[in-house]
């Protein structure tokens, strides 16, 4: 190094080392523009010295590497840190390779950086990667889109809805609410997410009438095996409305539990509706009820001959005035029922009686009707005691609604059977019938209020859609139940349980 000073001679040294390193190194501007490289980066990128300084680093890029890669790199050189990592780079001749690169910012006495220096190792010998990482990148990336899209559809759906959607953790914590969910309430989902709900308890009592049970029950939801519930609560702010509360756990495919998910219907008009039509339901039936006591009367004295001697065919015309009258009465008298069972106004007349018997007289003062369709009307009502407590006038008015379906729906000739069985707290009461049946369909509404069939041949027959809307409820209301079995073409049974008098 003959007469050069020593810090000219570590000054030299540094430079022969760098040139001389196993290793690439280069050394960019502060934008990649590459300034100078050692015999290594020749080496590895198949660029010579004269060729590489005044162009960018990105002609190494290879297209493999996804632009969130490199924005991570410049996001975390240009802020002064220290960036290792692996990728795929390209060389000249176009052949691909695998690199671990370590980039270093330089700075000045003020921060501000003005050069980078990178060390460049060829790691393909050591892990012949390219094709495997290219592949997981591209099935990483598609993951990633494809969730991302789903994502955001699903949110999109969500947000479209007019119900309040809210998803909970397990531990009772928010984690999602959608559009509708922050109108119902007036929050923010910013505000929300990772608060837990029992923070929310000393502010629900404005937004609900007795909060503490709804909120109680969305926080043990997660205690339950199955937490599916349905609660309704009125809201009184930000507004007053009726909302139906419906949470469920959700799983995900491995059957884990994610959390529960909590939806918020808003159903004031539907209940207004309902009330609505109660009340003009009620006051239809009782303006109906006084004529139609009066068209009664005059007919029946009309065939007693009050009103003097009828020849055949007025008979026949008064009859069919009557049997019509009849059946005008009877719907008045369910849709009053109707009525008094959705406001909670009915009223039982509680006492104890033997339900055997009850179903004698039932039977009796209808055999005559089974006899005009030429039908087989049998009973066997075996067993024990059978006293029951309840009222005599509804319990014998659910019977007739039962026996009078099985004759009406089953065809001339056919068999209808009543027959009992004693259990030890319970007496079932079965009805079965040789009549036409029912579709599944058909099934699965027969309990609905109004609901009629489209069957035709059922459809014919006539009647309100009333008479098992109101049996099950008169029987529900005793402490029993009533269910059913029907295959179309074979018939129908039903059953109703009703408790022991102890």
């Amino acid at each position: 190094m003959g007469d050069a000073s020593p810090n000219e001679d570590i000054q030299l040294l540094q430079v022969s080392a760098l040139k001389m390193a196993a290793l690439a190194i280069v050394i960019t501007g502060p934008k990649g523009t590459i300034l100078w490289a050692n015999r290594a980066f020749t080496k590895l990128s198949g660029y010579p010295l004269e060729e590489a300084v005044g162009r960018n680093m990105s002609i190494l890029k290879s297209g493999v590497m996804p632009p969130y890669f490199y924005e991570g790199m410049w996001s975390t050189i240009s802020s002064g840190e220290v960036w290792i990592d692996e990728l795929v780079n390209r060389r000249k001749d176009g052949s691909h390779y695998v690199e671990e690169m370590t980039i270093t910012p330089i700075q000045d006495e003020k921060g501000v950086i003005h050069h980078y220096i990178a060390f460049k190792q060829d790691i393909s010998s050591r892990r012949n990667i390219v094709e495997e990482l290219r592949q997981n990148l591209k099935v990483q990336e598609e993951r990633y889109n494809a969730l991302e899209r789903a994502r955001s559809e699903t949110r999109a759906v969500l947000d479209a809805t007019s119900e309040a959607f809210l998803l909970l953790s397990m531990d009772s914590k928010f984690m999602w609410v959608n559009r509708a969910f922050e109108r119902f309430f007036a929050v923010i989902e910013e505000d929300l997410i990772g608060r837990d709900l029992k923070e929310m308890l000393p502010h629900s009592g404005r937004v609900f009438d007795n909060p503490s049970g709804l909120l109680s029950r969305l926080i043990e939801a997660s205690n339950y095996e199955d937490p599916s519930s349905r609660e309704n609560v009125v809201q009184r702010w930000p507004r007053i409305r009726n909302i139906e509360v419906y949470s469920t756990l959700v799983r995900n495919d491995l059957d884990e539990e994610l959390g529960i998910l909590c939806v918020f219907r808003d159903v004031s008009r539907e209940r207004e509706v309902e009330r609505m039509q109660s009340e003009f339901v009620a006051l239809v039936s009782h303006e109906l009820r006084t004529p139609l006591t009066s068209i009664e009367g005059y007919v029946d004295m009309l065939l007693d001959g009050d009103a003097g001697g009828l020849n055949k065919l007025q008979l026949d015309f008064l009859n069919v005035v009557k049997r019509n009258s009849d059946r005008l009465t009877t719907l008045v008298s369910d849709l009053l029922d109707v009525s008094r069972i959705e406001s909670g106004s009915i009223k039982l007349r509680w006492e104890t009686f033997d339900i055997k018997d009850l179903i004698k007289d039932v039977v009796g003062n209808l055999r005559s009707q089974f006899e005009a369709k030429g039908q087989r009307l049998s009973v066997d009502l075996r067993g024990g005691g059978s006293n029951v407590s309840g009222d005599v006038g509804r319990i014998t008015q659910v019977f007739t609604n039962l026996l009078t379906n099985a004759n009406k729906y089953t065809p001339e000739g056919g068999a209808v059977r009543v027959s009992s069985r004693r259990g030890d707290r319970r007496i079932e009461i079965s009805i079965a019938d040789t009549g036409i049946g029912l579709s599944s369909e058909d099934q699965a509404r027969l309990f609905t209020k109004f609901f009629r069939s489209d069957d035709p041949s059922i459809r014919a027959i006539g009647g309100s859609g009333l008479g098992l809307w109101l049996s099950r409820s008169l029987v529900e209301m005793h402490g029993g139940e009533i269910s059913f079995t029907s295959e179309v073409g074979k018939g129908s049974t039903f059953t109703v349980r009703l408790p022991l008098e102890t």
